[in-house]
């Protein structure tokens, strides 16, 4: 509790006390009174008084001499430099106290005896600052407030020692609580005649006379969250007790005009009051909080932004807290409001950002990796990196038939040009059909069916592919060097092999690598021999006989494999459908057992249908029987890659 300011309450228990000498009288009839307890108060030496109450009419007009006592009590104090009134200016001419009251205390040598009491309301209609100074009615002259003047007379000081602070921002939380003296209780003491009880309670202290009643002169300031409950914070009593059911015991947000002066007289003199910010810091912390609120959901996921930016949250409300307990004023929910709506904005910047990179690295990548494997990447924001799994896939390998022939009599240039048509056609037709070309050899494709998305049927799809590969070249033929038609030999194989980004940390390739595709290129080569488009192993042939029809071609074994590969052809179903497959299947068995002479005789009757691939087996019969092979197995052994 303040040992430095003390109020003397015009509350409702002075109004209510049917024994005092102002018992239902008016206001404006206790100037006798007031003079009484500012003589006794006078007497006790305080350092000043100031009146928070303004009595702008009198009873000298209908009582002449009524208001004496008063003028003389007021011009006592003014001589002494112990008294300030309060007038209030709120439109074109000021409320005042009555002319002779106001001339009491003018008339003394201390000119600075009356002063404007107004409280600055901000737009939220709360008090939480007092100016310190108003400008005179000249333009180069400044006037004390209220509370101002009754600091700088406590403190023997002038106007200039408040030159930096022309307003004061207060500080309920810091500022020492006064005591409250009833004026019902204080009148009947100074009529009864106690100058100890004076001179003990108001002794070289500020002494503010107002009004701390139940409705008048209250105001909603930053202290309504900090009230003490009504009935507290009460002075010493002189004469009558203190009646406890004039108190509610409730706490209020609205506080007396009074009690806010006293705040800020104490936050004066212990120099407690709120400081703020310049302005411009400010904005650059706001700016920067809003800032970081952006970058944080912009750098990380939410989850782990949403957490950091809790913290952050919370760090500047104890930054904040901690300022304020060294009364300085940061913006703490200006703060949270700006780091509140930067969140947001983050997350939007961060998903249009995502957006941006992600179609950025689907085209970028899409160039070199499957669409899928693009597409996943993207999902989980990573980067290609080393690593490959075991797949069951299917390899398609073409090359172009004669491409040295074909080549050789064209520049560079334009066979690059004529390649990529080429390339291009072949590529839609593999991914129309869902595989992924792996890479261009040469003129070579290389294409996988199961990988890097898993398939219900790859080999189907393969066989699809390869037939629609084959019968674009047909109904649209492709050229080199004008003349030079383009035709293509396919290898199907289906296996296990690894398929992944493969090669060094520095440099790889997303590509497919085991005996699988050692097979393709070794079929598609085979083809050649047999004069036909496509061949496909006994693999391929197992998992896509559902959807296709097969004509089986041999049972060979590859360059640089001892396992041997049972071939078929797929087979559109008009080609099919025009061929002899039960004796063409016949005749290669009396192929496989050795017997030549009668399988060359039941070719010949396929060729003579038209079967160019009996043909073939006609020559390689009769070749055979003529000269007997010593250890036949049915197998043929491929001479050259």
């Amino acid at each position: 509790m303040s040992k430095e300011i003390v109020i003397l309450a015009i509350d409702e228990e002075t109004y209510r006390d049917k024994e005092s000498s102002v018992a239902e009288l008016p206001q404006a009839l206790w100037t006798p009174q007031f003079a009484t307890v500012l003589n006794a108060v006078l007497d006790a030496e305080p350092k000043v008084i100031g009146l928070d109450m303004i009595l702008p009419t009198s009873a000298e007009g209908v009582i002449p001499g009524y208001d004496k006592s008063w003028r003389l009590a007021l011009n006592r104090a003014a001589k002494k430099s112990q008294i300030v009134l309060s007038f209030a200016k709120h439109q074109v001419e000021p409320v005042e106290p009555v002319w002779h009251q106001f001339n009491a205390v003018l008339a003394a040598d201390f000119p600075r005896n009356v002063s404007p009491a107004n409280i600055s309301t901000d737009d939220d209609g709360i008090v939480r600052r007092v100016p310190t100074s108003f400008s005179g009615e000249e333009t180069d002259t400044t006037v004390p407030s209220f509370t101002s003047e009754l600091f700088l007379r406590a403190r023997g000081l002038d106007l200039s020692a408040l030159q930096e602070k022309p307003e004061l921002i207060l500080n309920f939380a810091a500022a020492n609580r006064p005591p409250i003296y009833s004026f019902g209780d204080i009148l009947a003491c100074a009529e009864t005649g106690h100058p100890e009880f004076f001179k003990e309670q108001f002794a070289d202290r500020i002494v503010l006379l107002g009004g701390v009643l139940d409705i008048e002169d209250r105001r909603l300031t930053s202290g309504r969250f900090a009230t003490l409950p009504e009935g507290q914070d009460i002075g010493p009593r002189c004469v009558k007790q203190s009646v406890s059911n004039n108190y509610s015991g409730e706490r209020r947000d609205l506080m007396p005009g009074v009690l806010i002066h006293a705040a800020a007289i104490d936050n004066l003199l212990h120099n407690s009051d709120l400081h703020s910010l310049p302005s411009w810091t400010r904005y650059v912390l706001i700016a920067t909080l809003s800032l970081f609120s952006i970058l944080v959901f912009v750098i990380l996921k939410p989850k782990g932004a949403l957490p950091i930016w809790v913290v952050a949250m919370l760090c500047w409300c104890v930054v904040a807290t901690l300022a304020f307990a060294h009364f300085l004023i940061i913006p703490i929910i200006t703060g949270i409001f700006a780091m509140s709506l930067a969140a947001p904005t983050g997350i939007a910047l961060r998903m249009g950002s995502m957006d941006r990179a992600r179609r950025q690295l689907r085209q970028a990548f899409s160039l070199y990796l499957p669409r899928s494997e693009v597409d996943r990447l993207v999902r989980e924001e990573k980067l290609p990196s080393l690593g490959g799994e075991l797949r069951d896939v299917t390899i398609l390998f073409s090359d172009i038939a004669s491409y040295s022939t074909l080549s050789e009599r064209v520049a560079p240039g334009p066979l690059v040009d004529e390649l990529n048509r080429y390339f291009g056609r072949m590529t839609d037709i593999v991914q129309a059909h869902g595989g992924f070309v792996d890479k261009f050899i040469g003129d070579g494709v290389l294409a996988i069916f199961g990988a890097p998305l898993v398939r219900p049927n790859s080999s189907a799809d393969a066989v699809r592919a390869s037939l629609a590969m084959i019968k674009s070249l047909q109904e649209e033929p492709l050229f080199i060097g004008g003349d030079g038609r383009i035709a293509i030999r396919i290898g199907l194989h289906r296996g296990d092999a690894i398929v992944g980004n493969i090669g060094s940390s520095q440099r790889f390739n997303y590509t497919v690598m085991g005996d699988a595709v050692n097979v393709a290129s070794r079929l598609e080569g085979v083809g050649k021999h047999y004069g036909i488009p496509i061949v496909a192993s006994e693999q391929v042939q197992e998992a896509a006989a559902g959807d296709f029809a097969f004509r089986e071609l041999d049972f060979i074994r590859v360059v640089g494999r001892d396992q041997p590969v049972r071939l078929f052809q797929p087979l559109e179903p008009e080609d099919a459908a025009a061929l002899d497959l039960e004796s063409f299947q016949a005749a290669l068995a009396l192929w496989r057992k050795g017997a030549f002479a009668e399988a060359a005789t039941a070719f010949a009757t396929l060729a003579q249908q038209g079967d160019t691939l009996a043909a073939r087996y006609v020559v390689w019969a009769q070749s055979y029987a003529e000269t007997p092979l010593s250890g036949w197995e049915g197998i043929i052994q491929q001479g050259s890659k």
